[in-house]
């Protein structure tokens, strides 16, 4: 027995080491349209009606096209997009993310038999810990398509307590944040 554990250990650390790298080890950074069209599409939105400008600008194809990376060759000739993000893209990005948030949660609210994120705890004003763990889970799930680590959660649980010592123990409001902290998350940025 003591063989089998010795050379469990000896493989897995071989596999370890041979683990290949990537031919093209960079990082890219989404553009808009599909950051948004992700987001839309892992919280089950419309993509068309998700996230308006002022509630009437499309927050891409009107609003941040050009910082978040696009082209408009028509209206301003731009034919290429920038070669390095404004210093308004992050602000663009966090402007769309925190919207897409809201409108799902608002919409979550407004008919509870088809919600995504917020399912109504039973007491919203201090929902219990399995309901907390729940919702980190699903906004992980939806969101980056896996499992939220154990800090990860740790992390989200500790963020209720200062979102709900702010906003009077609303779960909404943390539902909402937390959305919004991983979707605009490198790991959701970036691809």
């Amino acid at each position: 027995m003591a063989n089998l554990k010795l050379l469990a250990v000896v493989l897995s650390a071989t596999a370890l080491a041979q683990t290949p790298t990537s031919a093209d080890p960079r990082v890219k950074f989404k553009d808009g349209e599909r950051f948004l069209g992700d987001l839309a599409a892992a919280l089950g939105l419309p993509r068309e009606s998700v996230c308006k400008e002022l509630s009437q600008y499309d927050c891409y194809s009107d609003a941040f096209r050009i910082v978040l990376g696009g082209m408009e060759p028509y209206g301003i000739r731009a034919v290429e997009p920038i070669e390095q993000a404004s210093l308004t893209s992050p602000i663009a990005l966090d402007r769309v993310a925190l919207r897409v948030c809201s409108t799902r949660v608002a919409e979550d609210i407004k008919d509870p038999q088809k919600a995504v994120l917020y399912l109504a705890p039973a007491h919203v004003k201090n929902p219990d810990k399995k309901w907390k763990k729940e919702t980190v889970a699903r906004l992980y799930d939806k969101l980056l398509r896996r499992d939220a680590s154990a800090e990860e959660i740790a992390h989200m649980m500790e963020f209720y307590s200062t979102v709900a010592a702010k906003h009077a123990g609303d779960a909404k409001d943390w539902v909402v944040l937390g959305c919004f902290s991983v979707a605009s998350s490198l790991e959701s940025v970036f691809y």
